[in-house]
């Protein structure tokens, strides 16, 4: 049987004031902390691009990729401002964002 999965959805804003062109404004996270794993993620940018990406969008060629962040939560969020969003928050940009696969792309 698998492991459940508990999801949870943050959001944080650029860590810097000023915000390079090529960065996102707004990350926004789906994580699943029992298995230290960003599961989902979505970027706002201040031009309104939204772009999207998913351990399954990774996956998709047969790569294995067991989190969007190659390190422990812990680690990748350490300082990091996150506010909690509600998951409808998140599903709703994720239905605007484009595929945007960046660990394995082909």
């Amino acid at each position: 049987m698998g492991k459940a999965v508990s999801r949870e959805y943050f959001r944080a804003r650029w860590p810097d004031a000023e915000v390079p062109p090529e960065e996102p404004l707004w990350l926004h996270y789906e994580i699943d902390f029992g298995a230290d794993a960003v599961l989902r993620t979505v970027d706002v940018f201040a031009d309104g691009r939204i772009m999207r990406n998913s351990i399954e969008l990774e996956q998709r060629h047969g790569d294995d990729c067991p989190s969007l962040i190659d390190c422990s939560l812990d680690e990748g969020f350490a300082g990091a401002n996150l506010e909690r969003i509600a998951r409808e928050e998140f599903e709703n940009l994720w239905g605007k964002g484009v595929d945007t696969p960046f660990w394995f792309v082909r």
